[in-house]
C-alpha cells in the first residue's frame, strides 16, 4: 500500500501529507478485518473445493468436465485473491509505526511483488472464467464430454507463469527512500517504471476488461436463449424458467459491476500517475486515489467467494439447460437421419 501513498518527488512545503492518527487506526481495523475475513473465506474455498473434492474424487471420473473445470479456475482465483490478501499483515508495521517502513529492503520487494502478482493473475483467471461460461454455453458438448482433462490445469499453470512473469519486474523498481522524514517503500518514478504502469493497465487492465465484458454479454445472450429452448409444456412453466434466468442476470450483472467499481478506479489512477510526472499536484492526487482505490481491491478479493456461491448456482443451471437442449437437437438429428435412412432402405426393397 505504501508505494501507492510515497512520491520521490518531496513537496516544498512542510506540511505533512500522512494522514492523522485517527485516519490510520481506521487503516489498521479494516486491514485486519479484510485480512481475517478474506483469508477464512478463500481458505474455505481451497479446502472445500480444491483439497476436499480432489480426495474424495481420486482415482474415479465423478465430476463432468465442466464442472471440473469451474472448479479448478475458482480454486486458482482464490489462491490469486490469498496472495493478494497475504501481503496486508506486512502492513500493519508500517501503518503502527506512523508511516514509515521498517521491514527492510526484502520485504518491500515483497509486498509490491505480490501486489502485481494477484492482480495480474486475477485479472487473467477472470478473462479464463468468462471465456469458459462462452465455451459451456456454446459448445456444450465438447466442453462437458470432449474437452481433455488436462487443458483446464494447464491453462492455469500458464495463468500463473504469466502472471509471475508480468510482475518480476517491480522487483526490481521496488525502494526504499526517505520521504519526510519517514523511510517508505515505493516504486521507481522513472522511465522503466512509468513502462510497468502502462504495461500493466494494457495487459493487466484494458484487455481483460474487454475479453471479460465481452465475454459476459455474450453468455446473457446465449443463456436467454438456452432457457428458451428448455421451455416446454412438461417443464416447471416459464414462471420458474424466468426466475431462473432472472438470477442468472443479477449474478453476472453484479460480477461486472464489481469488476468495474473495484478495478476501475485503481488501474486509472495508476495510468495517470505515469502522465502526472511533471505535475506534482496531480500527481499526488493520482497516488492518494490509487491508496484508496486498492482498498476497493481487497474488499473484492476478500469477498469473492461469496460470489462463486451464487454464481455457480445460477450459472450451472443455465449451463445443464444448454447442454440438454444441444444434445437434445443432436439425437432428434441423429434420429431423423435414421428414420430417413430405413424409410430409403425399405423402399429399396420393394423395388
Amino acid at each position: 500500500m505504501s508505494n501507492q501513498m510515497m512520491n520521490e518527488s518531496s513537496s516544498s512545503n512542510n506540511t505533512s501529507d500522512y494522514p492523522n492518527d485517527g485516519m490510520r487506526i481506521l487503516q489498521m481495523i479494516v486491514t485486519v478485518m479484510i485480512f481475517i475475513v478474506g483469508v477464512s473465506l478463500n481458505s474455505l474455498v481451497v479446502w472445500a473445493l480444491g483439497v476436499r473434492v480432489w480426495c474424495r474424487n481420486k482415482g474415479s471420473c465423478r465430476e463432468t468436465q465442466s464442472a471440473d473445470s469451474f472448479r479448478i479456475y475458482v480454486v486458482n482465483l482464490a489462491f490469486a485473491d490469498l496472495v493478494l490478501l497475504l501481503r496486508t499483515p506486512l502492513m500493519l508495521p508500517y501503518l503502527a509505526n506512523h508511516f514509515t517502513w521498517t521491514l527492510g529492503e526484502t520485504a518491500c520487494k515483497l509486498v509490491i511483488y505480490l501486489r502485481c502478482l494477484g492482480l495480474y493473475a486475477s485479472a487473467f483467471l477472470l478473462c479464463a472464467v468468462a471465456v469458459e461460461r462462452c465455451l459451456c454455453l456454446l459448445r456444450p458438448v465438447w466442453a462437458r464430454m470432449k474437452r481433455p482433462r488436462w487443458a483446464v490445469p494447464s491453462a492455469c499453470a500458464a495463468i500463473w507463469v504469466l502472471a509471475a512473469a508480468f510482475a518480476s519486474p517491480y522487483i526490481l523498481t521496488a525502494k526504499i527512500i526517505s520521504w519526510q522524514n519517514r523511510s517508505a517503500c515505493i516504486e521507481s518514478d522513472k522511465e522503466v517504471g512509468h513502462a510497468l504502469i502502462v504495461v500493466e493497465t494494457l495487459a493487466g487492465f484494458l484487455l481483460p476488461l474487454v475479453i471479460f465484458l465481452s465475454c459476459n454479454i455474450a453468455v446473457l445472450f446465449c443463456a436467454k436463449k438456452a432457457e428458451s429452448a428448455m421451455t416446454s409444456p412438461t417443464s416447471s412453466g416459464p414462471g420458474y424458467t424466468t426466475q431462473r434466468l432472472t438470477r442468472l442476470y443479477r449474478v453476472l450483472f453484479l460480477t461486472m459491476l464489481l469488476f468495474l467499481t473495484c478495478w476501475v478506479p485503481y488501474f486509472t489512477c495508476r495510468f495517470l500517475r505515469a502522465l502526472s510526472n511533471d505535475k506534482p499536484k496531480l500527481k499526488e492526487r493520482v497516488i492518494a486515489g490509487a491508496y484508496v482505490a486498492l482498498f476497493l481491491v481487497y474488499i473484492k478479493s476478500a469477498l469473492n467467494p461469496i460470489m462463486y456461491v451464487f454464481a455457480a448456482r445460477g450459472l450451472g443451471r443455465t449451463i445443464r439447460a444448454s447442454l440438454l437442449s444441444t444434445i437434445e437437437r443432436v439425437f432428434n438429428d441423429e434420429l431423423s437421419e435414421s428414420l430417413r435412412r430405413k424409410s430409403l432402405r425399405r423402399r429399396d426393397s420393394q423395388f
